[in-house]
């Protein structure tokens, strides 16, 4: 031990003498020597060491415990005077008491002054213990108060190492000093110390909620006592602070304590004169309560609103309302008194409250008035003055009252507030404008924009509202008042225009002009274009994005002239005069010429200014377009005008978090509507394709020689050592040029190979040149502070043109890779060295201000041990020496000078970083930009090599200092791009520090949380890494040093050291991994003794205590299920996802469960959390797996009963559910699987008997009664009762129903056959078909008993009920992929691992095959096919092809109706095999049935195609090629009058789905090729559309044009013959297509001839051809119109009467010939009465070939009413030969 520390030592026993004047001299020898630098260098060394536990080193924890001692003796001996003592006694006793309390703060500041020394729980250990003993709290108490202030709480050390129970015993401690009013310390200093805690309480620790809301509920209720507002004002701000931690856990409490105190906080508002800052407070309450009351506005519980007492909040809310409405009053009263220049406006927070709460009380003037009269009652304290003034200002509540406001007479001061709060409702609640206000309220605002030149400030305010209603007015449906709105938009215009000019309203007029605009609310004029072609003002962003508007909506006109201008400066100038387009461009490059001098030494203005997102050089080059609105349109994409305007983060960050908070309560009380994609997606179709633009070359020209005169320009204004002109402009300039040219590479104009050859890009490098030797020079000056804020600007500049934004469209891509090429190697070396002498200056500097920092030695233990991480666990709890520290920037007692400057700044805050700082990050996100290109991009500099340098920064490291903690996090966000992977050796590199920085800073809340989400580049990196086998052991080594982390930040959050914003982060790396593993082959955690994969950890988040966690986790369920493909999202394996559903309600229940162990209070809020929780991770599966469909939505039945969960919610949930999954509503989604429901709900009732059919949920049906139910629903009830043999249920429900039970089984019957018959076809000794066969046989022997169906009574029903047996046998077909059945037959092919189980039963086409055999075999002697028998009446066969396809047409489930294709397939297989017996006749009926649904079924497929769209394209292709192999084999003609359509319909298929291409193509050959002896085919080959002319179709062309053309070449007559030859069928008008794109290009190549055939026209308009023709044409976009793709045939009409040209058809000769079908019936038949019978007849047959299904099924039975006819002649009163005639027509087909 030294010398100083012995005599320090011996000092600190001195301390223990039992002499008061021995100690007091030690007192004084102990702070002589404290202050020693001697003494204080050796304790330092000395403490900074790791110490044993029976070493006799002295530190400074053991000089504190010798004070504590001191302390504690002298306290005694105080404590054990007498009480009642002198005047001179008592002042002596007071000054001692401050001696002692005053040493012991002064040694702790001395202990602290170069970083915390001290141990954190034995210094917080000790202050809790005076202010607990009421003794030393009084005698120490305000000091003790100000040590724990100013030196605990404020260091960010001390704030992360105090346990959760340390923060509550320090909450419980305050919140009774202050609830008791402690007189020994400063009122203000406990609240502003309690601010503290509860702000650490929120951030550090969870759980401490329930003694917040109770502490917060009697402090804020006795608020009208307090007299000192700096005490309201930290209370106030400190529930604020407590409320948003907690809004998404507490909801419903929260809304109760609002309730509860928000009288009092008015009161306050109201009567107490409140600072500025206690107001701000204020009104950040009142937000938060309407927030949690009305999310995102909601007014009633039905629509996501909530309050504990509804009559009291309303009341409430019209309280507030009144002291918002006198708040704004007394502004403007007061601004009318004041002297001097005043800001008039409101704040912007005050003016969305009063907004907000106006939107509630709106349209509610009746109820309000009777709750306003309660609100007085409940608060008895306000005066009866108040409660006048209420009624006086209700009025106001409507928009009358807010016109009222408006009124032209008011002042400045009066009517601007109001003109906010106009805006901002209207901003916020444009639907909640009524239609019939728009008018007067425009009218108002028009009048007062009039006004505006002559009257002070309203202006800006009246332009800001107009542009807010502007689209309110495009919302609303206005219709009854649009000549007015169109007479006062016009005026608006006008004004506006005006206003440009004006320095005050020039930016919000043009703002108003581009909404305008926008909204198509007035088309734009000649004075509009003027504004940009002239001097009126300069080109500014908001010019930029009105000129941007303008283009997007109409075309340039050539000149803004009149022609008698244009004719006038013809005659002056004798040239040509500048169009539009060349003022323009010329108005966007304009230079700020100086009149006084000869050479202007200026830069050009446009490259002063910024413009995000190339801006500028979208609009120069679409100017150069031809066609500039096609062109802008293109080069913006999916941006919009309002995607430039600049976002202000720090303002919106606050909305945006509640915003969230609000989205998250819809969402989870299932109040959210889901978002429309339609106009977005329509958006970004509109050029899919690069489209063909024209340029005009000389302004093309005349653009490149402005922006070099530009560059020419500011060349011979800028110096690299002057600072006349800002380096900013270099770098703008060079930005434009290569922004330019990327939008002319994006168009096609220019490859980029050209671009970098052309004179603008040399141009932009050599800017870029020249910057770099600024850059050069500046190294050398970073000690000057114009330098670093330069270089910071220079910098961030940089990095906003080569940076990469979610949404990346082309230009900027293209302009970001040539900007790069632009940058010399020099450049990037430069400033990697000044990267790294400015991190060396800041370590230097840190070093100066700590020293002897002993959390030096500490990193360097860590990183020493960083070879051997695997022995060491990063998240165990240590001595401290791993523990998070912070630089004291500041002083202690700086730090306290406001509340803010505590242990609150979070270590990631920028205070904490000087200017060279934010210099050197700025720098480093330029360079790591760069450094994560593309590694072979063409640059100058190579990636990799920018890449290791800044990895070699890392090695300068010292987390403890905030800068390289910034600069690390910085890396790992910015380096694992999205465009490159990073190398191993890199990537191992860049990870390496990281169990550092965890272990350093686990236990800072804030700084976990963003490591963690700064992981998921790296993560995602991962993803997208090449699997090489020789980088497998790298890639390894990396995703475990990841998997680590993620572990081990896993445990800490299961062991409750997390908080839930650390586990909302984790939640996000989580779901990373998924996206990158989503199987989980390698993505597995390590917790403690198990494995898990990332699925089941992401699923236990369902169990999270904080609902916060729960609700992400539920939201993310979707990955389980789903994982990301090239084509979009794709379905994970089965096995994976049944796994992960068997998690996810095990996790949800489990947290149901854990309930039970919260506070009285907290129930509601944690069972309704609980339930949500469940709730919306099921209805996630439902909507993304149709695996689990069945089974989430059993799931959410049994948590109705078993969780007892209101209906309302549930049926809230089925109603989204149902919404996403497209269903008509929630009942048709439970129909679907009511059988399914109903059977797992009985099977549960052998486990729990409460699971009775009577208890079975069927309100959530929409029944009211188990009567309703039953007769709505016996059909699927009493199949499975009778499998189940329970009879007694089936008795009950006849009792219920008033029927005999047999008369019930005899209506089920065919059902029940299906549940029965089957099982005696299956195969196998299996233990479970062996139990299910002999269930069945046994019900069958039951019903063939007298007393039930009998023998007898079940072959009857059998024989009458035959085609409704077979149809649901069918209807359980179930082909499992990989069926290991004996004949699987040809529909295993089509099967896939993930098509979900139908309700159940369900069997093998095997299964069913036999069945149907059995059915065919036992009824019938001879042993007829089943087909046979059902020939015998057709009209059989016709019901069960319309069932099935019925049953299709229903269904919105992709995986369902491809099984009823299947059972389609498998029956009309069976059909075929029977066409050559004819059918009962009725083969032609059926084969024509069969060909019109399968192209039905092609035709309607859905784009993109997913996997199960795929197959039943598939499917419907080969049943298509079978029945065209059947017909062409049994029935010659059967085809020929379908070829057209199937050929056409097949041929789209081969041009759009690559993946059936082959097998169409099979198909068409065999048609068209293949079957030259069939004469019928050779007959309607030549009578098809032509093939296209692609490869594909080669062969099919040539033996087309070979039948066609046999007899020579055509004239454009005949193939205009050919072409109205061709039979078009009005259901598939699409099947003319090809036909239309050849007869085009016979009209353009036969222009010659279609003269000839004009002359004909006029001289015989009623037989010409081209008459016809158009005829033809026009009926075809007739039918075209109305029907899906009908857009594609109407393009093509209208290129082919193109061609045609303006020929001079008469309007008489188109009267000639009319409809084709009432020509053919006229010619047919003379009378009337039979052309319609013809007609009507004719329009039923086409509707059979309808492509939708329920007009074919209603004709269809129309048919089959004429087909069952006995006598033709009496239905239809016609002669022999007509009724002949409709036979024939009815067996044709």
């Amino acid at each position: 031990m030294s010398l100083a520390l012995h005599e320090l030592l011996v000092c600190c026993r001195g301390l223990e003498n039992e002499k008061a004047t021995e100690r007091k001299k030690e007192v004084d020898r102990f702070r002589r020597l404290i202050r020693s630098p001697d003494t204080v260098e050796e304790l330092d060394r000395t403490s900074g060491c790791k110490v044993s536990k029976g070493s006799k080193q002295l530190t400074w924890d053991a000089v504190f415990r010798f004070l504590q001692k001191f302390l504690q003796k002298e306290t005694e001996l105080l404590q054990s005077g007498k009480a009642n003592v002198s005047a001179t006694t008592h002042a002596n006793r007071q000054k001692k008491m401050q001696e002692i309390s005053s040493l012991m703060k002064y040694f702790i500041r001395c202990a602290n002054q170069r970083g915390p020394k001290l141990k954190c729980a034995e210094l917080l250990s000790h202050v809790v213990e005076v202010l607990q003993s009421p003794f030393s709290c009084g005698a120490y108490g305000e000091d003790y108060s100000s040590i724990l202030l100013k030196d605990v709480l404020s260091v960010r050390k001390y704030w992360c190492e105090m346990s959760q129970q340390q923060w509550h015993s320090l909450l419980d401690l305050y919140c009774g000093l202050f609830n008791r009013g402690s007189k020994s310390i400063n009122r203000v200093q406990v609240s502003r110390i309690l601010y503290t805690v509860v702000w650490g309480c929120c951030v550090q620790t969870e759980g401490l909620s329930h003694t917040l809301f109770n502490f917060f509920l009697k402090a804020l209720s006795n608020t009208r006592a307090e007299r000192q507002l700096m005490v309201l004002e930290n209370l106030v701000s400190a529930v604020n602070v407590f409320l948003r931690s907690v809004l998404l856990s507490c909801r419903k409490r929260a809304c109760a304590l609002g309730e509860e105190v928000l009288s009092a906080m008015l009161y306050v508002y109201t009567q107490m004169r409140p600072s500025s800052a206690l107001k701000e407070e204020l009104v950040k309450f009142f937000q938060l309560q309407l927030c949690v009351h009305h999310p995102k506005g909601a007014k009633t519980l039905e629509t996501g609103a909530h309050a504990e007492d509804w009559v009291r909040w309303q009341g409430q809310l019209c309280a507030l309302y009144d002291a918002l409405v006198s708040e704004i009053s007394q502004i403007g009263s007061r601004g009318k008194y004041a002297t001097g220049s005043r800001h008039i406006a409101v704040k912007e927070n005050l003016i969305e409250l009063t907004a907000d709460v106006c939107h509630q009380l709106f349209r509610q003037s009746t109820h309000v008035q009777e709750v306003t009269s309660s609100v007085c009652r409940d608060t008895q304290r306000d005066s009866p003055q108040s409660c006048k003034r209420r009624r006086i200002e209700q009025p106001l509540t409507n928009w009358e009252g807010i016109r009222s406001k408006l009124q032209p007479h008011h002042s400045d001061f009066d009517i601007i507030p109001w003109l906010q709060v106009a805006a901002a409702l209207i901003s916020r609640y444009p639907w909640m404008l009524p239609a019939d206000e728009l008018v007067p309220l425009l009218g108002l605002l028009c009048q007062l924009q009039g006004e505006q030149q002559r009257r002070g400030e309203r202006g800006p305010y009246v332009l800001r509202c107009l542009r807010e209603l502007c689209h309110a007015t495009a919302s609303a449906d206005a219709s009854a008042h649009t000549a007015e709105l169109a007479r006062l938009w016009a005026r608006v215009w006008a004004l506006a225009l005006r206003g440009v000019g004006s320095a005050q309203t020039g930016t919000l007029s043009l703002e108003l002009l581009r909404t305008i605009v926008q909204e198509s609310l007035e088309p734009v004029d000649r004075e509009f274009w003027k504004v940009f072609a002239g001097a009126v003002c300069k080109p500014s962003l908001v010019g930029a994005l009105s000129l941007a508007q303008a283009l997007l909506k109409c075309s340039v006109p050539k000149s803004v002239h009149s022609r008698d201008v244009i004719g006038g400066v013809l005659m002056e100038t004798g040239g040509e005069p500048p169009t539009l387009r060349d003022s323009i461009i010329s108005w966007l490059v304009m230079n700020e010429h100086n009149e006084e001098t000869e050479e202007n030494c200026r830069p050009h203005l446009i490259i002063t200014r910024d413009f995000p997102l190339n801006l500028i050089p979208r609009i120069l080059v679409s100017l150069t377009l031809k066609d500039s609105r096609a062109g802008l349109t293109f080069l913006m994409g999916s941006l919009k005008p309002e995607s430039f305007s600049p976002q202000s983060s720090s303002l919106t960050e606050a909305k945006d978090t509640l915003a969230e908070v609000e989205s998250l309560f819809l969402q989870f009380s299932f109040d959210d509507t889901p978002p429309s994609t339609k106009v977005t997606a329509d958006r970004d179709g509109v050029y899919s394709e690069k489209p063909q633009f024209t340029v005009i070359q000389a302004l093309r020209s005349k653009l490149e020689l402005s922006l070099l005169s530009v560059a020419e320009q500011l060349f011979n204004c800028y110096s690299p050592d002057s600072s006349n002109t800002p380096h900013e402009c270099v770098l703008r300039c060079a930005s434009l040029l290569t922004g330019v040219l990327a939008a002319y590479v994006c168009m096609g104009l220019l490859t980029e190979e050209e671009a970098c050859r052309s004179p603008l890009f040399l141009k932009a490098k050599a800017l870029v040149q020249e910057f770099s030797h600024y850059l050069s020079t500046a190294k050398s000056r970073l000690a000057e502070n114009d330098t670093i804020t330069s270089i910071q600007s220079v910098m961030l500049l940089c990095s906003d043109s080569i940076s990469r934004r979610e949404k990346d469209d082309k230009v900027s891509t293209i302009s970001r890779i040539l900007f790069m090429k632009t940058l010399p190697v020099r450049l990037l070396n430069d400033l990697c060295d000044i990267s790294k002498q400015l991190l060396s200056n800041s370590s230097k500097k840190d070093h100066a201000v700590m020293e002897n920092d002993p959390m030096d030695e500490d990193v360097d233990v860590s990183r020493n041990q960083t070879d051997n991480q695997e022995e060491i666990d990063l998240f165990e709890d240590g001595d401290g020496t791993h523990h998070s520290t912070s630089r004291p920037c500041q002083s202690n007692d700086e730090a306290c000078d406001s509340k803010f400057s505590t242990g609150t700044k979070s270590a990631l805050s920028e205070e904490h970083l000087s200017r060279q700082d934010l210099a050197f990050l700025s720098v480093l996100g330029f360079l790591s930009l760069c450094g994560s290109s593309e590694l072979n991009g063409g640059f100058s500099f190579k990636p990799l090599d920018t890449q290791r340098k800044l990895l070699k920064l890392l090695d300068l490291t010292d987390f403890s200092q905030m800068l390289h903690l910034h600069m690390y996090l910085s890396l790992l966000k910015k380096l694992p791009a999205e465009v490159s992977s990073l190398d191993p050796e890199e990537f191992d590199t860049l990870l390496r520090p990281l169990a550092d920085v965890c272990s350093l800073y686990r236990q800072d809340q804030e700084v976990c949380a963003v490591v963690l989400c700064s992981l998921l580049p790296s993560i995602r990196c991962l993803g997208r890494a090449p699997a090489a086998s020789e980088q497998d052991d790298d890639l390894a080594h990396i995703k475990g040093a990841l998997l680590k982390v993620v572990s081990g930040f896993c445990i800490l959050g299961k062991s409750g050291k997390c908080t839930s914003a650390v586990r909302v982060a984790l939640r996000q790396c989580l779901l990373a991994l998924l996206e990158v593993d989503p199987c989980c082959k390698w993505a597995t955690l390590t917790l403690r003794d198990e494995e898990l994969p990332v699925s089941a950890v992401l699923s236990a988040h369902l169990a999270d205590p904080h609902h916060h966690v729960c609700m992400l986790a539920a939201l993310s369920v979707e990955s389980l299920f789903l994982k990301n493909g090239l084509e979009g999202k794709m379905m994970l394996p089965m096995k994976n996802q049944q796994t992960a559903f068997e998690n996810i309600y095990l996790k949800a229940q489990e947290g149901m469960s854990g309930q039970k162990s919260c506070p009285s209070e907290d129930l509601p809020d944690e069972t309704f959390n609980r339930r949500a929780t469940l709730l919306k991770s099921v209805s996630v599966v439902m909507s993304c797996s149709p695996v689990c469909e069945k089974q989430a939505l059993f799931a959410l039945f049994q948590s109705y009963k078993e969780n007892s969960i209101g209906e309302q919610l549930i049926n809230k949930v089925l109603r989204g559910v149902s919404r996403s999954l497209g269903y008509r509503d929630s009942k048709s989604l439970i129909h679907s699987h009511l059988y399914y429901l109903v059977a797992e709900w009985l099977n549960q009732k052998q486990s729990d008997s409460r699971y009775t059919l009577q208890s079975f949920p069927y309100t959530l049906l929409g029944f009211c009664s188990l009567d309703e139910f039953y007769r709505s629903s016996y059909h699927v009830l009493i199949p499975h009762l009778v499998f189940l043999n329970d009879f007694e249920e089936v008795k009950s429900i006849g009792d219920h129903l008033a029927q005999d039970w047999k008369q019930l089984l005899a209506n089920c019957f065919p059902k029940i056959m299906v549940n029965i018959l089957p099982h005696f076809a299956l195969a196998g000794q299996d233990t479970h078909v062996a139990l299910q066969r002999e269930k069945a046989h046994r019900v069958y022997d039951i019903l063939k008993d007298s007393n039930f169906l009998g023998k007898q009574q079940i072959d009857s029903l059998i024989c009458n009920n035959l085609a409704d047996i077979v149809v649901e046998l069918l209807m359980t077909l179930h082909e499992t992929a990989g069926g290991a059945s004996a004949d699987s037959g040809d529909l295993q092919k089509f099967t896939g691992e993930l098509d979900p189980a139908p309700n159940p039963p369900f069997f093998s086409s095997y299964v069913i095959k036999a069945t149907l055999d059995y059915l065919s075999k036992c009824h019938s002697a001879n042993h007829k096919s089943l087909v046979s028998i059902l020939s015998k009446t057709p009209m059989s066969i016709q019901r069960i092809l319309i069932a099935i396809c019925q049953k299709a047409a229903d269904t919105t489930n992709a995986y369902e109706r491809h099984r009823i294709l299947m059972m389609y397939h498998l029956f009309v297989s069976l059909l075929l095999r029977e066409v050559k017996g004819g059918l009962g006749g009725a083969w032609a009926f059926v084969l024509r049935d069969i060909i019109y649904t399968l192209i039905h079924h092609i035709n309607s497929r859905s784009c993109p195609q997913d996997e199960v769209s795929s197959r039943s394209l598939s499917l419907c292709c080969e049943l298509l090629s079978l029945v065209c192999q059947t017909a062409v084999e049994y029935c010659d003609d059967a085809l020929e009058s379908h070829l057209q359509v199937i050929v056409a319909t097949l041929t789209a298929q081969v041009t759009e789905q690559s993946a059936i291409s082959q097998q169409v193509l099979r198909l068409l050959r065999f048609l068209v090729i293949e079957n030259p002896e069939n004469s019928m085919l050779r007959k309607s080959i030549p009578l098809l559309e032509p093939f296209p002319d692609r490869p594909d179709f080669r062969e099919l062309r040539a033996a087309q044009h070979a039948l066609k053309y046999s007899s020579g070449a055509f004239t454009l007559r005949q193939e205009i013959e050919h072409f109205l030859s061709v039979t078009s069928c009005d259901s598939l008008p699409l099947a003319r297509l090809e036909g239309l794109k050849d007869l085009k290009r016979q009209l353009h190549s036969h222009k010659q001839q279609i003269g000839q055939l004009l002359k004909e026209c006029h001289a015989d308009p009623a037989s010409c051809i081209l008459v016809k023709l158009v005829l033809n044409l026009l009926q075809l976009c007739k039918i075209a119109a109305n029907h899906p793709g009908g857009g594609d045939i109407l393009k093509a009409v209208g290129r082919c009467l193109g061609e045609l040209g303006p020929v001079d058809l008469s309007s008489i000769a188109l009267h000639h010939g009319k409809d084709q079908l009432y020509a053919r019936a006229a010619y047919m038949f003379p009378d009337v009465p039979l052309q319609w019978i013809f007609i009507i007849l004719n329009c039923m047959d086409n509707a059979l070939t309808h492509h939708r299904h329920f007009i074919t099924t209603s004709f269809s039975r129309s048919y089959t009413f004429t087909w069952d006819a006995h006598d033709y002649s009496e239905t239809i009163s016609v002669s022999a030969d007509i009724c002949s005639f409709v036979m024939l027509l009815l067996s044709s087909g």
